[in-house]
């Protein structure tokens, strides 16, 4: 009887180490902050007359971005709205991707478009900016994207930020190659 009580009492202070450390790591990432921003540029031998009809033009984007049909080849694409330009939207559905839209908020053929995102969300949760600068002989590309993560995410934060980076280094460096064909 004695180590059947010895036994209950160690599963007993267990449990309840267990539970603290859930309940610790718990307050840990909800303080964490949940906010991230990524910024990646290029410069590409073009001028932005050149780059704009790649970027302003949602469909255009399988043709550089680095999410396209070779990362999840079951998404499902849906352009709503103008062939281009303000209201011009992206919807996608995949198993890899997930889901999410991207609608252009600002356009301007000479410095960039600006755009709001909902990924796994029907509110907006992101905002982007792809911006031109002359530079030299061409024009620097630079992709700005952030937003905030759900509740108890912040854990994730810099995962989410590095991830993001190497995805927009890939995509600038296709654009760049496509613009100065």
């Amino acid at each position: 009887m004695c180590l059947a009580y010895s036994a209950a009492l160690v599963i007993k202070k267990l449990s309840i180490a267990v539970i603290a450390v859930v309940v610790l790591g718990a307050l840990v990432a909800a303080a964490l902050p949940r906010e991230w921003k990524v910024s990646r540029s290029i410069v590409i031998a073009a001028p932005a007359a050149k780059i704009h009809p790649l970027i302003v033009d949602l469909k255009r984007w399988q043709d550089w971005s680095p999410w396209t049909r070779s990362l999840d080849p079951q998404l499902r694409n849906i352009y709503e709205g103008p062939a281009d330009g303000v209201g011009a939207k992206w919807a996608w559905l995949g198993p890899k991707m997930g889901r999410g839209t991207i609608t252009i908020v600002e356009e301007d053929a000479a410095t960039g478009i600006a755009l709001e995102e909902r990924i796994e969300s029907d509110d907006v949760n992101a905002h982007a900016r792809i911006a031109y600068a002359a530079e030299g002989d061409g024009t620097r590309v630079t992709w700005t994207d952030e937003g905030t993560l759900p509740p108890m995410s912040g854990l994730f934060r810099g995962s989410v930020e590095t991830e993001l980076g190497a995805h927009f280094d890939a995509g600038l460096a296709k654009l760049k190659q496509l613009a100065e064909q």
